[in-house]
């Protein structure tokens, strides 16, 4: 008979287990302890503390805390406003590089909303803030079932509202496992820094241009294309093009292209036509323009050329 714990496991991207929903009872507490998995709380009401490793942080409306696995981690609920809170428990091979671009680390387990007056109408100030000491806390376990209510707590909170559809649909939907996922992806796309439009560096806005347009290059698109989906104006992403790589926007979609034919040349038998449509050229006679323009030889001549290396 195998041993279990050697069986092989193919882990997913990201895997939701579970979520819940509560409203705690005064000085409701849970560890020290460890858990297998990664654990998100999201408080929507009320006030508590919760303990990462020597770190402390008061915690209320909008903030959330994540247990990371093998962490030993505590929290508590305030014994005279005690926190109503939903949660998710999840792991998966991205899911720390997830986590992390949200801003969520060992160091950082903790998440705050950037406009905390929207959320149960209380201040960003004071909000959280490190304290000291531990929390005088016995283990629990957390009720893995849908816990109705909560709605008006998160109304005009969209992260709130987000992790209630999870805990909603995870349970009226059980096998419906790609609407559970898109639920938390967009849940981690609220607690990115990019959302709400926040700025980014050139340094970003030019990978995701180019991100585009490695993905697209086959299909007939407009730098304003690219520049849309960036979200920014297509001056600016012609500046940074030229100052970053020397060349436009449409030079580097045309040098792409033909890159990218020249490998097709070396290792198919696809006719040039072929080749051309596969590429996002308008038609053949412009792909053997351009292809002869930049390599000073025409792609039939190229395929036919003797020595030549395969293209990498």
């Amino acid at each position: 008979m195998s041993d279990i714990h050697n069986l092989s496991v193919i882990e997913p991207p990201v895997r939701l287990y579970f979520s819940g929903h509560e409203q705690t009872s005064p000085s409701h507490a849970c560890g020290p302890g460890i858990w297998p998995h990664y654990l998100l709380h999201y408080v929507l009401s009320g006030t508590g503390t919760f303990q990462s490793e020597k770190q402390s942080w008061r915690l209320a409306a909008g903030d959330a805390f994540l247990i990371i696995p093998g962490v030993i981690s505590a929290y508590a609920a305030s014994s005279t406003d005690p926190w109503e809170y939903c949660w998710i428990g999840f792991d998966g091979r991205d899911a720390a590089d997830i986590l992390s671009a949200c801003g969520l680390t060992a160091a950082s387990p903790v998440y705050h909303s950037s406009s905390p007056a929207s959320v149960d109408g209380k201040a960003a100030e004071g909000r959280i803030s490190p304290v000291s000491g531990s929390t005088d806390a016995a283990p629990c376990g957390l009720s893995l079932c849908s816990v109705k209510g909560g709605e008006a707590q998160a109304a005009g909170d969209p992260v709130g509202e987000c992790l209630l559809s999870i805990n909603d649909m995870l349970y009226s939907q059980p096998g419906n496992t790609y609407l559970h996922l898109s639920l938390l992806y967009r849940f981690f796309s609220l607690l990115s820094p990019d959302a709400g439009n926040a700025e980014k560096n050139s340094s970003a806005y030019l990978q995701q241009a180019l991100d585009y347009l490695q993905h697209n290059y086959a299909y007939v698109i407009k730098i304003q294309d690219v520049a849309r989906y960036v979200g920014i104006d297509r001056t600016y992403l012609y500046k940074l093009f030229t100052r970053e790589l020397g060349i436009s926007p449409q030079q580097y979609l045309i040098r792409l292209r033909l890159s990218m034919a020249k490998r097709l040349l070396a290792s198919t038998d696809l006719r040039i036509t072929e080749i051309s449509n596969s590429c996002g050229f308008a038609d053949s006679a412009s792909f053997c323009h351009h292809f002869q323009a930049h390599f000073s030889i025409t792609p039939s001549q190229f395929r036919k050329e003797p020595g030549r290396e395969p293209v990498p």
